[in-house]
């Protein structure tokens, strides 16, 4: 492993430790991450390149070599360890994680652009914790998305 994913594991481990996070669970995103960033290296992927699809292969290789080493299939929810971990990594080194989705269509640029608007106004005028604002935007964009397949896209505006 290469001395700049090193730097990135001290880096990740100080981010989590001033986010109060517990040493254990720090621990344990520092060991996935580790693997994460050896995939990424025998692929030749540099980080900033990392797509949704790179982290969902390196999952399904995670639970494959799970297996071989154990004899058996990781629990149910196993993955959401080193899931969290590999997040937390790529928010440290991409800035946004996951990157924002791109419109496909006019009526999705519609619904992006409402939903970043309401994003900014809970943060700026309501000012609820992010938890919350996480909970509204998934009710809003599943809204947005119910009104454009049953409705037609121009009645957002109305």
């Amino acid at each position: 492993m290469s001395n700049s994913n090193y730097d990135l594991i001290a880096e990740l481990r100080t981010v989590l430790s001033r986010q109060q996070y517990s040493p254990t669970v720090i621990g344990n995103y520092c060991v996935y991450v580790r693997g994460f960033l050896e995939y990424l290296l025998r692929r030749n992927i540099p980080i900033t390149n990392v797509s949704e699809a790179e982290v969902t292969e390196y999952l399904r290789y995670a639970i494959a070599l799970f297996k071989e080493r154990y004899g058996r299939s990781p629990g149910p929810y196993w993955h959401s360890i080193p899931r969290s971990g590999i997040d937390a990594l790529l928010r440290l080194a991409q800035g946004q994680w996951p990157s924002a989705p791109k419109a496909t269509c006019a009526a999705e640029a519609v619904r992006f652009a409402i939903c970043e608007e309401y994003e900014t106004w809970l943060r700026e005028e309501r000012g609820p914790a992010a938890a919350s604002i996480d909970a509204l935007m998934w009710e809003g964009r599943n809204f947005l998305a119910w009104q454009i397949d049953r409705h037609d896209p121009d009645s957002l505006m109305t």
